[in-house]
């Protein structure tokens, strides 16, 4: 049996407030492309549908289309909810859609019923658990657990596999040797999992970190996300996985598996560019006046302050997220890119507007703002630090 398994797609998410819809309707087009190839039996989609908890409508719309577009004959699809999702909005309408083949469970309520497909070597019964926290475990079946494996070893107890026959998890938590990326939020040592509670499932469809990898074996494994979404992960390659299920064959206790991964090549990369103010500006152009279009964080090696760096690299880098400077000498712990040196010569006002701009995209403060800085500055300095 053939499975697609996806996660993370943090579909209507903004990297420092730039807007990832269209980066992501490119790639779930390349996934749909991908799926019509692989003919899989079922997709996985393992939480973290959403990035935030009420999505933009854009957002919604983006997810339906997708999801419509996977009503292919004969294909299932199973969705959890992640932390990011809002697990009631998911489950809306999830007993209609089950007709369509689509099933999802957003709502952890110790219903263990899975879903049981079937192919030449007999059944696989998918198993889905949204992201849980140790209260949810606590209130569904009365106990008093302090410790996450603890509360999830008895969720998988709790389902009575049948070791003879193949089994799939669908699950949304931190597994204990996981390497994640600033993109991620809220994962800590007090939540992660011990890799030993999924032993039994002959594939566990990880999803919540963002880097694609494997944990202990090819059997635990988090897809990632298909997109970048943080300078952590430039370099990163971003992809699917192909997850086919074998026999089992005699007395083994996990079936034979075969895992691969399919690249996904976005439609604008997330790189790093690195040079003086002047050399980045000035670089080679293509046919529509920019150096590149792909997202870019800058670093600059000028020694001297530049004035508004981003917007005006802005120009020939349409799709630039962040500016910093390389040099050490400057108060880079503050966020604010001056040279130790000019400090003196600007108000507390240029100062404050210098580190907006730097955690605002190279945005203005508007004048609200600006007066309710200036009357601080008044109470903290004196009238003599105002500014016009």
């Amino acid at each position: 049996m053939k499975l697609i398994h996806l996660s993370d797609l943090h579909i209507g998410k903004k990297v420092n407030e730039y807007s990832m819809i269209d980066e992501q309707r490119y790639i779930l087009d390349r996934i749909l492309e991908g799926i019509r190839l692989e003919k899989p039996q079922a997709v996985l989609i393992s939480g973290d549908v959403y990035d935030k908890t009420t999505p933009p409508l854009e957002a919604v719309m983006l997810l339906d289309s997708f999801l419509n577009s996977l009503a292919i004959d004969g294909l299932t699809v199973i969705l959890i909810s992640g932390n990011h999702d809002s697990a009631e909005r998911l489950a809306f309408g999830s007993q209609r859609m089950k007709k369509s083949g689509l099933y999802i469970k957003s709502i952890f309520d110790g219903e263990n019923e899975p879903v049981t497909l079937q192919d030449e070597y007999g059944s696989v019964n998918f198993y889905s658990v949204p992201f849980i926290r140790i209260s949810d475990v606590n209130r569904v079946y009365e106990t008093e657990i302090t410790d996450y494996t603890e509360a999830f070893a008895l969720v998988v107890e709790k389902m009575q596999l049948n070791r003879n026959e193949r089994n799939v998890l669908l699950s949304h938590q931190y597994v204990a040797g996981a390497s994640f990326s600033e993109s991620e939020s809220s994962i800590g040592g007090i939540d992660c999992i011990s890799k030993d509670v999924y032993a039994p499932f002959d594939y566990t469809a990880l999803g919540h970190i963002h880097r694609p990898q494997n944990i202990g074996s090819n059997r635990l494994r988090y897809c990632g996300t298909p997109l970048k979404y943080s300078a952590s992960e430039i370099g990163t390659e971003k992809s699917y996985t192909v997850v086919t299920l074998g026999e089992k064959k005699g007395d083994s206790k996990l079936c034979d598996i075969d895992v691969r991964i399919v690249p996904l090549v976005p439609k604008h990369d997330m790189i790093p560019i690195e040079g003086s103010f002047d050399e980045l500006l000035s670089a080679e152009k293509n046919e529509n006046g920019f150096v590149t279009e792909d997202f870019v964080y800058a670093v600059l090696t000028d020694e001297d302050y530049i004035d508004n760096p981003a917007g005006q690299l802005r120009t020939v880098y349409p799709n630039l997220l962040n500016v910093r400077y390389k040099a050490s000498g400057r108060t880079g712990y503050t966020g604010v890119e001056i040279l130790e040196k000019d400090v003196e010569k600007h108000t507390p006002l240029e100062l404050f507007t210098e580190f907006y701009r730097q955690q605002h995209d190279g945005a203005e403060p508007d004048p609200a703002q600006e007066e309710f800085l200036n009357n601080i500055i008044s109470e903290i300095w004196g009238e003599e630090n105002e500014t016009d």
